[in-house]
């Protein structure tokens, strides 16, 4: 069975909300970003002891195996595996005295064991 194959058999419902503000600040970023960029990838990746953490990065490619999320202003994909841990999950972007960011909630529920987080822009690692 072909990557693309997979894809259309194994329906994932679109289950990353991202809010007006998270939308209004990728589309900024996106619009600063080369050609080559075609969305926003979200990412989970291993964060040690501290468990897992949450990251963006420009996508300058979507495979077979992304979740593709088209919002109003942005585009996000998110590979099969994050999506899993990030689903339900609401990214937004708040700006806490001089300290902007992009905030994932209800990311890891109590039952994968973990919180929400905080993300300082595209290309940055997070913590919680």
């Amino acid at each position: 069975m072909t990557a693309q194959a997979l894809r259309n058999d194994t329906a994932i419902p679109p289950t990353l909300n991202v809010t007006g503000a998270a939308q209004d600040k990728l589309a900024e970023l996106l619009a600063g970003a080369g050609d080559e960029v075609q969305a926003i990838r979200v990412f989970v990746a291993g964060g040690g002891c501290s468990g897992m953490g949450f990251g963006m990065t420009y996508a300058d490619q979507i495979t077979a195996y992304d979740h593709v999320v088209d919002h109003e202003r942005c585009k996000v994909v998110v590979d099969a595996v994050a999506l899993n841990y990030l689903a339900g999950a609401e990214i937004d972007f708040v700006t806490d005295g001089m300290n902007p960011s992009f905030v994932f909630r209800n990311a890891f529920t109590p039952s994968t064991g973990g919180g929400g987080g905080r993300c300082g822009g595209c290309g940055g690692g997070c913590g919680r």
